[in-house]
């Protein structure tokens, strides 16, 4: 992928969420017990690919 396919690729991936996925601070309720796993994040609906793209081209690292 050239910059710009990544760059819209991204941009698409951002509206989709409705976030900045660098930015994004998940918000688990103090009561909730160790296992997170029912808990929902608008990560849950990005596909496989997206998750790897966002991955792969560093916007999930600080």
């Amino acid at each position: 992928m050239n910059k710009q396919a990544i760059e819209t690729e991204y941009k698409r991936i951002c509206d989709k969420l409705g976030f900045i996925p660098k930015e994004f601070k998940p918000a688990i309720p103090k009561d909730v017990s160790e296992d997170y796993g029912h808990i929902e994040t608008l990560f849950d609906y990005l596909s496989t690919d997206e998750m790897l793209f966002l991955y792969e081209n560093g916007y999930l690292t600080n």
